[in-house]
Parts: C-alpha cells; sequence; structure tokens
C-alpha cells in the first residue's frame, strides 16, 4: 500500500449512534491490532445522546482518531459515505463500532489486499472458516433471504457485510445514495474495480448496547435493491439510461 505524502495510508470508518458503551474498548483493540500500519480512525457520530463522540474524544493524545459529528442527513450508510469525504488514507475500512467486528481481522484485511491487490476486501461470514455466532433462525433465514436478492447483483459470496477495505480509486467520482445499511452492496454494484475477495471472519453479536436493526432497516434494504437493479439494468441497456439519466 502506497501512502500519501502527509497522510495515513488506512482511514478505518466507524459509524455510531449511541455507542459510549463500546467506542472505548474499541478505539483500543484496533489501536494494538494496527501496530506498524500508517493509520487514522474516524468516528463518524450521529450526535448521540449518550455522548460517545466524547468518549472517542477522550483518547485523542493516545489513538490517532478523529471523532466527527453529524447532527444533519443521519443515518448509518450516510455516515459512512461522509467518513469517505473526510478520509486522508488511500486505502479505506468501514467496520461497526460494537464489537462485532473483530478488530483482530484487520491485519488480515491489509495483509490479503497486498497480497492479492486487490480493490475490494470483504470480511466475509460465507466462505469457508467464515460464519455467525449464536444468531437465531428468524436472523439467519432473513440475512439468507437477503444474500439471495442481490446475488445477481455481484459475485461476492457476503455483499451484507459491513466490514470491508478498499481502494479509494473504487469510489472516485462516484455517486453513492444509499439507503439504511448496505453501503458495501452500492460500492459492489457502483464502484470502479477489477478485483474483489473475500477473507473469513466470525460475526459475534454486540455485548453492550442496543441493535439498530429494525423492520424499517429490512423495508430500507428493498428499495436500495431495487435502486440498485435499476442502476445495473441503465448501465447495460444505454437507451433506457438516455430515457431515464440518473440523477
Amino acid at each position: 500500500m502506497a501512502e500519501e505524502k502527509g497522510s495515513p495510508s488506512i482511514s478505518i470508518i466507524v459509524p455510531t449512534y449511541n455507542e459510549a458503551k463500546n467506542v472505548q474498548k474499541l478505539l483500543r483493540q484496533v489501536h494494538a491490532c494496527m501496530k506498524g500500519y500508517p493509520y487514522e480512525i474516524l468516528v463518524m457520530d450521529d450526535n448521540s445522546p449518550d455522548k460517545t463522540a466524547m468518549k472517542a474524544k477522550e483518547l485523542e493524545k493516545k489513538i490517532p482518531v478523529r471523532p466527527i459529528i453529524r447532527k444533519k442527513d443521519r443515518g448509518l450508510a450516510k455516515s459512512v459515505v461522509d467518513g469517505f469525504k473526510h478520509a486522508r488514507g488511500n486505502f479505506l475500512i468501514v467496520m461497526d463500532a460494537d464489537l462485532s467486528h473483530p478488530p483482530k481481522v484487520l491485519p488480515k484485511l491489509i495483509e490479503k489486499q497486498k497480497k492479492s491487490k486487490a480493490d475490494i476486501v470483504v470480511a466475509s461470514r460465507l466462505v469457508p472458516g467464515g460464519g455467525t455466532e449464536n444468531w437465531p433462525r428468524s436472523r439467519k433465514l432473513t440475512s439468507y433471504i437477503a444474500g439471495v436478492l442481490a446475488r445477481p447483483l455481484t459475485q461476492i459470496k457476503d455483499p451484507m457485510s459491513g466490514f470491508f477495505l478498499f481502494n479509494k480509486n473504487v469510489i472516485r467520482n462516484v455517486a453513492l445514495s444509499p439507503i439504511g445499511y448496505k453501503i458495501l452492496l452500492e460500492i459492489l454494484v457502483k464502484g470502479n474495480y477489477k478485483k474483489a475477495v473475500e477473507v473469513p471472519f466470525i460475526f459475534r453479536d454486540r455485548t453492550a448496547g442496543q441493535s439498530k436493526l429494525s423492520i424499517k432497516t429490512n423495508m430500507e434494504y428493498l428499495m436500495h435493491l431495487s435502486s440498485l437493479y435499476m442502476h445495473k439494468v441503465k448501465r447495460l441497456c444505454p437507451e433506457l439510461r438516455r430515457c431515464h439519466p440518473e440523477s
């Protein structure tokens, strides 16, 4: 990974909302796992009432973290896209704040990119060695159906993952307009890249704080999915694209 002069080569983007119980533990674990790599952490906080950003700011002198409070146009995927704009690194990593994405996987993503020269590296639950821990059948079924619905859009086995690394050039001049949570799927559909690979990881549910998943989340996913299918159809059909240009 080449480092831009005066900038960390890796920006880790962590969207947060009411994660005060988790954020310092996460930051310390990330810092321990990223020794030897030039990096920064962007905590993109949606103005959490529990003062998540302030908890992150307490570690500024020990860890290269930048808490950014967002008061408008909030939402997980929108926070991530905003983080892309603030990131100084030329490689970006997205991960959750609730410790369901183990920081020890970070070096595996980085080393996989170095060896494979891939533009995108996905931490995957659906390749050999990956999986989920203590998920009820209902959640497994919902996740399976979501993956099946997205399958025609990408060859990546786990496009629902919220834990991934990519070269910043993948989204250069790309208009991202995510709905809900699944920003990776949008990048896979709209991004400029030649190679995407996966590395296994075990997803573990949060141990503190409250899950953000809801019926609304599922509805937003279906809306997002329909917009991505339309985007792909327009790419494949120039005449349709001329009649219905993208905004």
